[in-house]
């Protein structure tokens, strides 16, 4: 049986590798395709998969990030009223990384497009999801936010050695 008990320094700490690996994915996929893949002399917007990408693309852009934002509140929303913290914090993990794998596959999709099609547009949408992504780095400041922590709560997180 495994131990999921760590501190919230250890817990932070996880939470930061996942966010910097999710963002680094997309940016190290995303160069490869620009350095490597690409060929932007040359760009497909005349066939039929050009065509249905340049909607699909920002169609799913908006519904990752509608998607991410939406479940991560309803997923959260359902632990607020709880008095345990170890409950809150473990479904705030769950809630962080299921946000982060809604905004990472558009992304990540775009990036697939640009290598279908040699059209560098999409670029700006996988850069405009890693801005995204940058700005939702979980902190202890924004977790106290978003579980809407009491004075306990947020008095046991500042503790190193709390278990969470």
């Amino acid at each position: 049986m495994e131990n999921n008990q760590s501190s919230v320094k250890g817990y932070f700490k996880i939470l930061s590798v996942i966010h910097l690996a999710m963002i680094l994915g997309v940016v190290l996929f995303g160069l490869v395709v620009f350095f490597f893949v690409a060929d932007f002399q040359q760009p497909d917007t005349r066939s039929e998969i050009a065509g249905i990408l340049v909607y699909l693309v920002p169609a799913l852009v908006l519904a990752g990030i509608l998607a991410s934002n939406i479940i991560f509140r309803v997923k959260l929303n359902g632990v607020i009223e709880s008095d345990d913290l170890k409950l809150k914090m473990t479904v705030y993990r769950e809630s962080l990384i299921i946000r982060y794998a809604l905004l990472e596959g558009p992304a990540l999709f775009a990036l697939a497009a640009i290598f279908i099609t040699n059209n560098i547009n999409f670029l700006v949408y996988a850069g405009l999801i890693v801005v995204l992504l940058a700005f939702k780095r979980p902190t202890k400041k924004s977790s106290i936010a978003d579980l809407a922590l009491s004075q306990q709560e947020m008095a046991s997180l500042d503790d190193p050695a709390t278990v969470v």
